[in-house]
C-alpha cells in the first residue's frame, strides 16, 4: 500500500492548489480525480463560459457598429454557431494542455484517475478502483454539480446544464432558463445576442436575488431591453418532453398552474455538493445535503481530514476554493491557526454590463448597523465609460458612521476589475482618503474608485 503525507480528492481549482502547495512544501502528495484534471472551472464553468460570453459580446458589438460611427456589417445573419462552440472548446483544450496528468506526475505528484472516484475505508485509507492508499491527511475538494429540474421519466434528453451545454453545435431557437441566478444572466444574455429566444424563470420576486436591489433592477432592465423574457414568482413544478422533442414546462404562478413550451431548457437551479460515493461515514466525516461540515479552520469532524471549495462552502467561487485550499494546507502543516474569513468575499457576474460585489451590501449593512453612510456614483461621470459608449451603471460604497468601508456594489463595464480596489481597501483597512489621494491613470475604468471616494469626501466637507 502506497503511503502519502497528503491525499487530495478532487482536482479542480481547490484540489490543484492544495496538491501543489503541499508538494512545494516538501510533502508526498496523491491527487485523485474521477474525470479530468482542472475540474468544473476549466471544463464546464469559468473558462468556457467567459470565452462564450466574449464571443457574444463581440458579435453584439459588430451588430451595433453604427453606434460607434462605423459602417453596418451585413453578414451578421451568417453566424455559424458551431464555429463559436469550436472556438470555446479550443480555449478549453489550450488550458487543459497545461493541466494534464503527466504535468503533475513530472512534478512529483502521484495522480490517480478513476471514474469510480475515491472511497474512504477509514480516516486514513482510501480506495481508488482496485488500489488502496494510506494518507496521513486528506483534503476533500470534490466540488458541486448542477441541481436537476423536476421532470417526468428517467431521462430528459433536451435538458441542458453547465456540464453538457458545451457539447451543443446548433443555436437553440428557444430556451428557458430555470432559475434566475448567475448562469442564467450570463449565458442567457449571450444566447439572446446570438439570436435565441430566451426566457428566464425564477421563483423569487426578482432575478439575481443575491445582488444589491438597485443593481438587480438595472441588470433586469438591460436584459429585458435585449429581448429576454423574465418571469418571476414562478415555481417550476414539472418538465415533460413531447414526442416532437419540445419541452412542456408546468409552472405555479400566484397559486395557479400555467404552461410554457420551449425547444430546450437549461437547469440553473443551484448546486449540490459532490459527496456521493465518498463513503464519508467510514471516515467519520459529518455532512448534510448542503455539503461537508467544517469548522473555521476548514477541518471536518475527523481531525486529519479537511474540505474546501463548493463541497464545503456557501461561497461557491473558484477563487474561494483556491483561498480555502491554502488555508487547509497551512493548518495541516502548521497546526490550526488560519481561519477561513467569509466576511469579505469578492465576486462578479460577467453579463454586460458586469456586476461586482465585495463585503456587505446596503441591505446587510442596514441590518447590522444602526447608522451607515451610502454614496452612489453613476459610471457616466467617468470619461472612460463615455469614450467606450458604455455608460450604463454605477458604483455604491457602503460605510459605517465613521466612514470605514464595509462593502461596495457595482454594475458597469469591467466592474469585476475595479471593484477589487474596495476588496483591498476593506482587507487592508484603507481609508477613503487613501483611495482618493492615490494617482489613477486617466482615462481608465478604475478611475471610478478614486472619483467616488473623492466626491464623497468633498460632499461631506463642502456640502
Amino acid at each position: 500500500m502506497e503511503k502519502y503525507d497528503l491525499a487530495v480528492i478532487g482536482a479542480g481549482s481547490g484540489g490543484l492548489v492544495a496538491a501543489l502547495t503541499a508538494h512545494r512544501r516538501g510533502k508526498k502528495v496523491a491527487m485523485i480525480e474521477r474525470n479530468k484534471i482542472g475540474g468544473e472551472c476549466t471544463h464546464s464553468g469559468c473558462v468556457p463560459s467567459k470565452t462564450f460570453i466574449s464571443s457574444a459580446r463581440l458579435f453584439h458589438a459588430i451588430k451595433n457598429a453604427d453606434l460607434h460611427g462605423l459602417p453596418e456589417f451585413t453578414d451578421v445573419n451568417k453566424l455559424e454557431f458551431r464555429k463559436v462552440m469550436e472556438h470555446v472548446n479550443q480555449v478549453i483544450q489550450g488550458i487543459y494542455n497545461t493541466e494534464k496528468p503527466e504535468h503533475f506526475e513530472q512534478l512529483g505528484i502521484d495522480v490517480y484517475l478513476n471514474q469510480e472516484g475515491a472511497k474512504f475505508l477509514n480516516p486514513n485509507e482510501i480506495q481508488i478502483g482496485e488500489e488502496t492508499i494510506w494518507a496521513e491527511f486528506t483534503v476533500i475538494a470534490t466540488g458541486s454539480s448542477p441541481r436537476m429540474a423536476p421532470h417526468e421519466g428517467s431521462e430528459l434528453l433536451n435538458i441542458l446544464t453547465n456540464e453538457n451545454f458545451w457539447d451543443i453545435t446548433e443555436l437553440p431557437r428557444s430556451i428557458v432558463f430555470l432559475g434566475g441566478g448567475v448562469i442564467s444572466a450570463e449565458l442567457g444574455q449571450s444566447l439572446a445576442r446570438f439570436g435565441s429566444q430566451v426566457t428566464i424563470v425564477d421563483r423569487n420576486d426578482r432575478i439575481l436575488k443575491a445582488v444589491d436591489e438597485e443593481v438587480g433592477q438595472l441588470a433586469t432592465e438591460i436584459l429585458q431591453h435585449e429581448g429576454i423574457n423574465i418571469r418571476t414568482n414562478a415555481e417550476v413544478v414539472l418538465c415533460q418532453q413531447d414526442p416532437n422533442g419540445e419541452i412542456k414546462i408546468t409552472l405555479e404562478e400566484n397559486g395557479q398552474k400555467t404552461m410554457m413550451i420551449a425547444q430546450t431548457i437549461f437547469a440553473a437551479l443551484g448546486r449540490v455538493p459532490n459527496i456521493e460515493g465518498l463513503q464519508l461515514e467510514q471516515a467519520g466525516v459529518d455532512y448534510t445535503a448542503r455539503g461537508i461540515q467544517v469548522n473555521e479552520y476548514m477541518q471536518t469532524s475527523t481531525p486529519n481530514i479537511y474540505a474546501c471549495g463548493d463541497v464545503a462552502s456557501p461561497a461557491k467561487f473558484t477563487h474561494m476554493a483556491s483561498y480555502q485550499a491554502e488555508i487547509c494546507i497551512d493548518n495541516i502543516l502548521s497546526g490550526n491557526h488560519v481561519k477561513s474569513d467569509l466576511s469579505v468575499v469578492p465576486w462578479a457576474i460577467f453579463m454586460a454590463p458586469e456586476i461586482g460585489h465585495v463585503g456587505l451590501s446596503e441591505a446587510d449593512a442596514r441590518r447590522q448597523y444602526d447608522q451607515i453612510n451610502i454614496f452612489r456614483l453613476p459610471t457616466e461621470t467617468v470619461n472612460r465609460f463615455t469614450t467606450e459608449s458604455d455608460t450604463a451603471g454605477f458604483i455604491k460604497i457602503i460605510m459605517d458612521k465613521d466612514d470605514v468601508i464595509l462593502g461596495a456594489d457595482a454594475i458597469g463595464a469591467h466592474a469585476g476589475e475595479w471593484i477589487q480596489f474596495f476588496t483591498l481597501a476593506i482587507t487592508q483597512k484603507l481609508s477613503l482618503e487613501a483611495i482618493a489621494e492615490t494617482i489613477f491613470i486617466y482615462p481608465t475604468f478604475s478611475e471610478i474608485a478614486k472619483k467616488v471616494t473623492s466626491k464623497y469626501l468633498r460632499a461631506k466637507r463642502f456640502g
